[in-house]
């Protein structure tokens, strides 16, 4: 028998009558996209998502052929905003990650967020430092330390307009952009505080969306969506 990995699944949809099509999230491949024939016949049942399992995939090419899922653990129980998040999680990664590129120090930070989230953690610090992880591993991570002008390190008192194709450049003579205060405070991963949480979340919504293109996120959109929220 091959390998088996470590691995969740991101996304899930049926095949013919009783198959899948998977998109899965391996500790030691990086992003699958799968079919898993017969699935639905299975005695016990199909893994859900936010459970951890252990798995075979076959073949070779963009679809993989899974063999021998077994789950490890339960499902972890999200709910409210926890599940959301869990669901933001899933869909950036899969629209984002390339196939077959391990990032096991990535697959670590998403289970470690799954896990928090379930604990009942706030969502947002969570969800600002997996984006930070995300967006180094595909190579446009965020230097929140340095003007990309100049080459100086953010001052306190200064202010920053962010360009995701550059990074922070001061800005002079109005008050726009962010502190320096904030950015340096964002360059030690704070993501706490309520003027560094909504910095933060500014700013890694640019950078994302200059990778993920016109396409919407259906999980914002149903956060958004969310009565009480």
């Amino acid at each position: 028998m091959a390998s088996l990995l470590h691995a969740y699944f991101l996304h899930t949809r049926p095949y013919r009558e009783t198959s899948l099509l998977i998109e899965v999230f391996t500790a030691e491949a990086g992003r699958l996209s799968a079919v898993w024939r017969g699935a639905k016949r299975g005695k016990g049942g199909v893994p859900q998502l936010f459970q951890p399992m252990m798995l075979e995939a076959a073949g070779l090419g963009e679809l993989r052929n899974l063999r021998h899922v077994e789950v490890t653990a339960p499902a972890l129980r999200l709910t409210g905003v926890a599940l959301f998040s869990g669901f933001y999680l899933n869909e950036v990664l899969t629209r984002l990650l390339p196939r077959e590129e391990a990032q096991p120090g990535l697959f670590m930070g998403y289970a470690e967020a799954l896990g928090r989230l379930a604990e009942g953690a706030p969502a947002a610090p969570l969800l600002r430092a997996f984006e930070v992880r995300l967006l180094d591993c595909l190579g446009y991570g965020i230097d929140f330390a340095h003007d990309s002008d100049s080459g100086e390190a953010v001052v306190a008192g200064h202010s920053y307009e962010y360009f995701p194709e550059r990074g922070f450049m001061r800005v002079y003579g109005r008050e726009a952009g962010f502190s320096g205060a904030v950015l340096l405070k964002l360059a030690e991963g704070n993501f706490h505080d309520q003027d560094t949480a909504q910095a933060a979340k500014r700013i890694h919504r640019a950078a994302l969306a200059r990778l993920l293109g016109d396409k919407p996120l259906k999980s914002r959109e149903l956060f958004l969506a969310m009565p009480d929220r």
